[in-house]
């Protein structure tokens, strides 16, 4: 009886193991919806802190451009992730410094400030002007707060697009009713679409229908490689198109960066915005 009844437990546990593996087979075979993956896309590695050595190039219709270099700083706190860029040319833009918190409670505004050392004040940017232009710029103050997940419905339009030789997901997302007036505000954005690397989770392009008549961005992400175990994009570029026609656009390059280093506390208070050169 022992061994009849040993053998028969047996088959139980061997066929309770085959059923759980195949329902956790049929599981992580089953599509991300398009809010996993999204989710995904949120929760990416931007390390502990970092440190990067950036240039800004804005193009205007008639091809003509500006350079602007930079350095930029993250560090990621318990309540969310802290950002600083210090401008260091062209000379009527050096000391220029902008900061911003993004908070990780979806309730909670970010919080933003600008240092223009020709006016030697800092100015607080309330929640209705982050639409505004970043410097002159075809990034705006929200694209670079970070992205507020609860506030939109994402659907997946396609579940393969090539994008570069990369596979990668469609999601269109457009705010939900009761947040549409915070992303008008924030944004002024009427809805997304945006291609996702499937093997990394980083958008590699998007367009953006913008609230003002016949405007639409285009946002793409190139030369992404991992930096320190971490998925980097090295060159983002923003193109305005109105009515069809380019109206200017702006490239963000990193040459340096560096994760998980040493960066102050002190370059993330709004306080210290016009001695951030001592700090660093």
């Amino acid at each position: 009886m022992r061994i009849f009844n040993f053998k028969i437990n047996l088959m139980i546990i061997l066929t309770c193991t085959f059923l759980l593996a195949y329902a956790a087979g049929s599981i992580a075979d089953e599509p991300l919806t398009a809010l996993q993956i999204m989710v995904k896309v949120d929760a990416r590695d931007e390390g502990n802190s970092s440190v990067a050595d950036s240039t800004m190039v804005l193009i205007d219709k008639r091809d003509r451009q500006r350079v602007r270099k930079l350095k930029q700083y993250s560090k990621k706190y318990a309540q969310g992730r802290k950002y600083m860029a210090n401008f260091l040319t062209p000379a009527d833009l050096k000391d220029t410094v902008y900061i911003n918190y993004d908070w990780q409670a979806s309730e909670q505004d970010d919080d933003s400030w600008l240092y223009l050392p020709a006016l030697q004040k800092t100015k607080r940017i309330a929640a209705e002007d982050r639409s505004g232009s970043f410097l002159g710029s075809d990034f705006s103050y929200a694209d670079l707060s970070g992205f507020e997940l609860d506030w939109y419905d994402y659907q997946l339009l396609s579940n393969s697009e090539i994008v570069n030789g990369h596979d990668c997901w469609l999601i269109e997302y457009s705010a939900k009713s009761e947040f549409k007036d915070k992303v008008s505000d924030s944004t002024k954005d009427l809805k997304t679409q945006t291609w996702v690397r499937k093997d990394n989770f980083v958008q590699i392009k998007s367009k953006i229908w913008k609230i003002r008549s016949g405007q639409i961005k285009y946002y793409s992400a190139s030369d992404v490689e991992q930096v320190d175990g971490i998925w980097t994009v090295k060159k983002m570029q923003m193109i305005t198109v109105k009515h069809g026609k380019k109206q200017h656009a702006s490239i963000l390059k990193i040459h340096n960066i560096a994760y998980n280093t040493s960066v102050s506390d002190e370059l993330f208070k709004p306080e210290n915005m016009q001695r951030v050169t001592l700090i660093h």
